[in-house]
């Protein structure tokens, strides 16, 4: 057995890592179509926020532990959710791919975005591999802001000088089937520092497999031989029976 090279790269236990994978995986291919299934509505405009409270709900179930807790904090309406690992001092959210590429790019906010806010404090002294000049500057807001905004996402559970590292899951999907899942170490600028794929913890969905082998079993098998064939073939062989008979008649 080869010893898998990104280990050492996780910045906690991998146990934890695949239960978050398993947690996006689960709401994306189960959980939304079994609610879309039994919920049928005319119009399903909800989903979109539905993915992320199955997310969320997973991540209660499947992931926190005795040194795995979750921390919720509000942006207006709208209820966020943090992992805090607290024996390697890691922080997880979990967003989309494409959500995590816009928010660097909306201009004009009044105050930071979460992100904005804990990734200069949890991982400010971090250096990106490059500065992506087309996006806002993450410079907007002052630290004392970005401080004050940070304690109240944390509530008293985290101090900013507690030296936390903050990571990033990102997934994409289609449909009822995610297609990849990353994790991002960012500096407070939204430059990546670090990038690890967690595509080997996606499970594949053998249920569909099968579906699929059984839509399209002429792909996997080969034709079989009909009573018909088999008469074409000693059919075949006539001609070669009747020139030695006449052979001997001669």
């Amino acid at each position: 057995m080869t010893e898998r090279k990104n280990t050492a790269v996780f910045p906690s236990e991998e146990m934890v890592i695949r239960r978050i994978v398993r947690a996006i995986q689960k709401a994306i291919e189960e959980d939304v179509p079994d609610f879309c299934h039994e919920n049928h509505m005319e119009t399903m405009n909800s989903i979109r926020y539905l993915r992320g409270d199955k997310i969320n709900d997973n991540l209660r179930t499947l992931v926190v532990s005795d040194n795995v807790i979750l921390i919720s904090f509000t942006r207006y309406s709208w209820d966020g959710r943090m992992l805090v690992d607290l024996k390697n001092r890691i922080t997880y959210t979990v967003t989309t791919q494409q959500n995590l590429i816009a928010i660097p790019k909306k201009k004009n906010r009044t105050c930071p975005h979460f992100l904005q806010s804990i990734l200069a404090v949890e991982n400010g002294g971090l250096q990106g591999e490059y500065v992506q000049m087309i996006m806002m500057s993450m410079e907007q807001f002052e630290d004392d802001v970005l401080e004050e905004d940070y304690k109240k996402i944390v509530a008293g559970v985290l101090k900013p000088d507690s030296g936390y590292r903050h990571y990033i899951v990102t997934y994409a999907f289609e449909k009822s089937q995610l297609l990849s899942v990353n994790m991002e170490l960012l500096d407070k600028g939204f430059n990546k520092v670090n990038s690890l794929s967690l595509n080997e913890f996606i499970k594949p969905d053998f249920a569909q497999l099968t579906v699929d082998q059984l839509k399209n079993p002429e792909e996997t098998a080969e034709p079989e031989k009909t009573a018909r064939d088999l008469v074409a073939i000693k059919k075949g062989i006539r001609p070669e029976l009747i020139e030695l008979e006449e052979e001997k008649r001669a």
